[in-house]
């Protein structure tokens, strides 16, 4: 009888790792043929990480500048910022990006994250995770080209000067603070806005 149950232990074992190494060969598979089915399948399961690395394989696969927008969105929101950083860099280049952004206005109206326009949140997220990556001088250079000659109420400085001040980095926030001063605006409401935020980040760099 102990040698049937051995025999039994040992055919359950050799089932069980050959059911496993099939399962890791079909996960691969599916990987490379499909990453866009890999990346909904990782969604479902809020493994927001691994998602982030299947949208890059998507875009990677497709070129198309709506999957670069995802996999510099995922990539972000994942902490994955030197990815981030890099195809957030070839989003804003894309010559197609003007084009996309106000397709992406009309889909994002009402969205709290997207409250001014695409062009500033894509600038936005890809400046902070330049900052989070080392490259602060590149990040300020990204947030102050996309804010242009404007300073609506979100904007591409704002949320670089939030990632910052998460950090507590006071002291690229003096960097923020000497180029707004140098920043002219005509829109009346967009003067204030700027007015106010200057006030607001003088306050803080000078605790």
């Amino acid at each position: 009888m102990k040698l049937l149950g051995k025999l039994v232990l040992k055919t359950a074992a050799a089932t069980f790792s050959l059911l496993v190494a099939f399962a890791l060969i079909l996960f691969g598979v599916v990987s490379l043929a499909s990453p866009a089915a890999m990346m909904s399948f990782t969604d479902s399961l809020d493994m927001n990480g691994v998602s982030a690395y299947y949208s890059v394989a998507v875009y990677d696969r497709t070129g198309e500048i709506s999957d670069l927008a995802v996999a510099v969105e995922k990539s972000y929101y994942a902490g994955h910022y030197a990815d981030a950083a890099a195809y957030g860099e070839k989003l804003l280049d894309d010559s197609s990006f003007s084009e996309y952004c106000a397709e992406r206005d009309e889909d994002t109206q009402g969205n709290a994250a997207i409250r001014s326009s695409y062009a500033q949140y894509a600038g936005g997220i890809v400046s902070s995770a330049q900052y989070y990556n080392g490259e602060k001088d590149k990040s300020l250079n990204t947030a102050f080209d996309a804010l242009g000659q404007t300073f609506p109420e979100t904007n591409a400085v704002s949320l670089l000067a939030s990632a910052a001040i998460d950090k507590g980095d006071v002291e690229f926030c003096k960097s923020i603070l000497a180029r707004l001063e140098g920043l002219s605006v005509e829109n009346v409401q967009e003067q204030k806005n700027l007015q106010n935020f200057i006030m607001k980040l003088q306050i803080y760099c000078a605790q």
